[in-house]
Protein backbone atom coordinates (compact mmCIF):
# COMPACT_ATOMS: atom_id res chain seq x y z
CA UNK A 1 0.00 0.00 0.00
CA UNK A 2 2.50 1.99 0.70
CA UNK A 3 4.52 1.49 -2.87
CA UNK A 4 0.70 1.96 -4.34
CA UNK A 5 0.56 5.83 -2.49
CA UNK A 6 4.19 6.78 -3.79
CA UNK A 7 3.77 5.93 -7.51
CA UNK A 8 0.34 8.15 -6.72
CA UNK A 9 2.21 11.11 -4.99
CA UNK A 10 4.74 10.87 -8.09
CA UNK A 11 2.08 10.59 -10.55
CA UNK A 12 0.04 13.63 -8.90
CA UNK A 13 3.34 15.77 -9.05
CA UNK A 14 3.89 14.94 -12.55
CA UNK A 15 0.79 16.16 -13.07
CA UNK A 16 0.99 19.63 -10.98
CA UNK A 17 4.40 20.30 -12.73
CA UNK A 18 2.73 19.35 -16.64
CA UNK A 19 -0.35 21.21 -15.77
CA UNK A 20 1.58 24.36 -14.54
CA UNK A 21 3.78 24.07 -17.74
CA UNK A 22 0.52 23.80 -20.22
CA UNK A 23 -1.27 25.96 -18.30
CA UNK A 24 1.24 28.74 -17.95
CA UNK A 25 2.08 28.51 -22.30
CA UNK A 26 -2.11 29.16 -22.39
CA UNK A 27 -1.34 32.56 -21.45
CA UNK A 28 0.73 33.18 -24.21
CA UNK A 29 -0.96 31.63 -26.56
CA UNK A 30 -3.82 33.54 -25.82
CA UNK A 31 -1.81 36.41 -26.96
CA UNK A 32 -0.20 34.71 -29.61
CA UNK A 33 -2.79 32.48 -31.61
CA UNK A 34 -4.74 34.25 -34.66
CA UNK A 35 -7.75 35.63 -33.36
CA UNK A 36 -10.21 32.62 -34.65
CA UNK A 37 -8.33 30.09 -32.37
CA UNK A 38 -7.43 32.62 -29.30
CA UNK A 39 -10.68 30.95 -27.14
CA UNK A 40 -8.54 27.47 -26.93
CA UNK A 41 -6.05 29.15 -24.44
CA UNK A 42 -8.77 30.11 -22.24
CA UNK A 43 -11.88 27.75 -22.43
CA UNK A 44 -13.41 24.31 -21.20
CA UNK A 45 -12.66 22.44 -24.22
CA UNK A 46 -9.42 23.55 -24.82
CA UNK A 47 -8.40 22.83 -20.70
CA UNK A 48 -10.11 19.63 -21.34
CA UNK A 49 -8.29 18.56 -23.99
CA UNK A 50 -5.08 18.84 -22.23
CA UNK A 51 -6.27 17.08 -18.88
CA UNK A 52 -7.55 14.16 -20.77
CA UNK A 53 -4.04 13.96 -23.05
CA UNK A 54 -1.73 14.24 -19.66
CA UNK A 55 -4.48 11.32 -18.37
CA UNK A 56 -3.93 9.32 -21.47
CA UNK A 57 -0.40 9.55 -21.69
CA UNK A 58 0.18 8.81 -17.83
CA UNK A 59 -1.97 5.57 -18.22
CA UNK A 60 0.32 4.27 -20.64
CA UNK A 61 2.04 2.88 -16.91
CA UNK A 62 0.34 0.46 -14.93
CA UNK A 63 1.31 2.54 -12.01
CA UNK A 64 -0.72 5.31 -12.97
CA UNK A 65 -3.80 2.99 -13.58
CA UNK A 66 -5.72 2.28 -10.48
CA UNK A 67 -8.44 4.03 -10.77
CA UNK A 68 -7.88 6.59 -7.64
CA UNK A 69 -4.52 7.49 -9.27
CA UNK A 70 -5.91 8.38 -13.01
CA UNK A 71 -8.95 10.18 -11.10
CA UNK A 72 -6.43 12.41 -8.65
CA UNK A 73 -4.38 12.74 -11.84
CA UNK A 74 -7.37 14.44 -13.60
CA UNK A 75 -8.06 16.60 -10.90
CA UNK A 76 -4.50 17.76 -10.00
CA UNK A 77 -3.91 18.51 -13.81
CA UNK A 78 -7.00 20.14 -14.43
CA UNK A 79 -6.75 22.52 -11.28
CA UNK A 80 -2.90 23.29 -12.40
CA UNK A 81 -3.43 24.38 -15.82
CA UNK A 82 -5.79 26.86 -14.22
CA UNK A 83 -3.47 28.35 -11.92
CA UNK A 84 -0.64 28.15 -14.59
CA UNK A 85 -2.58 30.33 -16.54
CA UNK A 86 -3.41 32.68 -13.68
CA UNK A 87 0.11 33.21 -12.60
CA UNK A 88 1.35 33.70 -15.82
CA UNK A 89 -1.03 35.85 -16.92
CA UNK A 90 -0.21 37.81 -13.87
CA UNK A 91 3.81 38.15 -14.57
CA UNK A 92 2.84 39.18 -17.75
CA UNK A 93 0.86 42.05 -16.45
CA UNK A 94 -2.79 40.81 -16.70
CA UNK A 95 -3.93 40.61 -13.34
CA UNK A 96 -5.70 37.38 -12.60
CA UNK A 97 -6.64 34.85 -9.48
CA UNK A 98 -7.40 31.23 -8.77
CA UNK A 99 -8.44 29.98 -5.78
CA UNK A 100 -10.88 28.40 -3.73
CA UNK A 101 -14.37 30.65 -4.32
CA UNK A 102 -13.69 31.17 -8.03
CA UNK A 103 -16.21 29.44 -10.80
CA UNK A 104 -13.60 27.68 -12.76
CA UNK A 105 -12.23 25.95 -9.05
CA UNK A 106 -15.08 24.71 -8.83
CA UNK A 107 -15.28 23.27 -11.93
CA UNK A 108 -12.53 21.77 -11.86
CA UNK A 109 -13.20 20.26 -8.44
CA UNK A 110 -16.12 18.62 -10.43
CA UNK A 111 -14.81 18.22 -13.47
CA UNK A 112 -11.45 17.00 -13.29
CA UNK A 113 -11.75 13.27 -11.67
CA UNK A 114 -14.74 12.84 -13.90
CA UNK A 115 -11.71 13.85 -16.91
CA UNK A 116 -8.92 11.50 -15.24
CA UNK A 117 -11.28 8.57 -15.41
CA UNK A 118 -12.14 9.01 -18.30
CA UNK A 119 -9.04 9.11 -20.21
CA UNK A 120 -7.73 5.62 -18.03
CA UNK A 121 -11.44 4.33 -19.28
CA UNK A 122 -10.85 5.14 -22.42
CA UNK A 123 -7.66 3.25 -22.46
CA UNK A 124 -10.03 -0.12 -20.86
CA UNK A 125 -10.01 -3.37 -22.80
CA UNK A 126 -14.21 -3.06 -21.49
CA UNK A 127 -16.22 -1.78 -24.66
CA UNK A 128 -18.35 -0.08 -21.71
CA UNK A 129 -15.81 1.49 -20.37
CA UNK A 130 -13.99 2.77 -23.76
CA UNK A 131 -17.38 4.19 -24.76
CA UNK A 132 -18.17 6.28 -21.40
CA UNK A 133 -14.31 7.26 -21.51
CA UNK A 134 -15.37 8.53 -25.27
CA UNK A 135 -17.78 10.13 -24.82
CA UNK A 136 -16.91 11.94 -21.77
CA UNK A 137 -14.37 13.44 -23.85
CA UNK A 138 -16.57 14.41 -27.08
CA UNK A 139 -19.57 15.44 -25.21
CA UNK A 140 -17.31 18.44 -23.68
CA UNK A 141 -15.84 19.11 -26.77
CA UNK A 142 -18.99 19.51 -28.70
CA UNK A 143 -20.83 21.02 -25.98
CA UNK A 144 -18.13 23.65 -25.73
CA UNK A 145 -18.34 24.59 -29.26
CA UNK A 146 -22.10 24.69 -29.09
CA UNK A 147 -21.70 26.85 -26.43
CA UNK A 148 -19.30 28.98 -27.98
CA UNK A 149 -21.54 29.54 -31.32
CA UNK A 150 -24.62 29.85 -29.62
CA UNK A 151 -23.13 32.68 -26.52
CA UNK A 152 -20.18 34.27 -27.55
CA UNK A 153 -19.37 33.73 -31.11
CA UNK A 154 -19.98 37.29 -31.68
CA UNK A 155 -16.80 38.25 -29.68
CA UNK A 156 -14.82 35.49 -30.54
CA UNK A 157 -15.23 34.06 -33.85
CA UNK A 158 -16.29 31.11 -35.19
CA UNK A 159 -13.63 28.86 -35.92
CA UNK A 160 -12.48 27.64 -32.90
CA UNK A 161 -15.69 26.88 -31.65
CA UNK A 162 -16.58 24.78 -35.54
CA UNK A 163 -12.84 23.19 -34.72
CA UNK A 164 -14.02 21.94 -31.45
CA UNK A 165 -17.04 20.12 -32.21
CA UNK A 166 -15.02 18.98 -35.16
CA UNK A 167 -12.29 17.28 -32.56
CA UNK A 168 -14.82 15.85 -30.41
CA UNK A 169 -17.20 14.28 -33.25
CA UNK A 170 -13.70 12.98 -34.97
CA UNK A 171 -12.67 11.86 -32.03
CA UNK A 172 -15.80 9.60 -31.40
CA UNK A 173 -16.48 8.37 -35.23
CA UNK A 174 -12.58 7.10 -34.42
CA UNK A 175 -13.58 5.66 -31.26
CA UNK A 176 -16.40 3.44 -32.06
CA UNK A 177 -15.16 2.70 -35.96
CA UNK A 178 -11.64 1.17 -34.20
CA UNK A 179 -11.59 0.74 -30.71
CA UNK A 180 -15.36 -0.74 -30.41
CA UNK A 181 -16.05 -3.98 -31.22
CA UNK A 182 -19.66 -4.40 -30.14
CA UNK A 183 -22.79 -2.15 -31.82
CA UNK A 184 -23.96 -2.47 -28.17
CA UNK A 185 -20.95 0.11 -27.28
CA UNK A 186 -20.97 1.97 -30.15
CA UNK A 187 -24.59 2.83 -29.58
CA UNK A 188 -23.59 3.75 -25.77
CA UNK A 189 -20.65 5.82 -27.33
CA UNK A 190 -23.24 7.99 -29.48
CA UNK A 191 -26.10 8.05 -27.19
CA UNK A 192 -23.78 9.05 -23.93
CA UNK A 193 -22.03 11.87 -25.99
CA UNK A 194 -25.80 13.21 -27.44
CA UNK A 195 -26.99 13.66 -23.88
CA UNK A 196 -23.45 14.89 -22.31
CA UNK A 197 -23.33 17.75 -25.42
CA UNK A 198 -26.91 18.56 -25.07
CA UNK A 199 -26.35 19.50 -20.94
CA UNK A 200 -22.87 21.43 -21.41
CA UNK A 201 -24.25 23.12 -23.39
CA UNK A 202 -27.61 23.92 -21.71
CA UNK A 203 -25.93 24.44 -18.06
CA UNK A 204 -23.08 26.85 -19.17
CA UNK A 205 -25.82 28.85 -20.84
CA UNK A 206 -27.95 29.02 -18.45
CA UNK A 207 -25.16 29.90 -16.14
Amino acid sequence: MTRRLGHALVWWSLAAAVGLLLGGATSFAQQHLPDGLRSFANSNSGWTLLAFAVVVVSTRWSSARPWWVAAGVGLVVFHALLQGYAIVSTLRGFPDSYGPGDFFFVVASLAGPVIGLAGLWWRSASGVRRAVGAAVFAAVMIGDGAWGLLRVVETTGWLYWVLSIAVGLGFLAWTASRLLAARRDRGLAVGLTIVGAALFAALFSAL
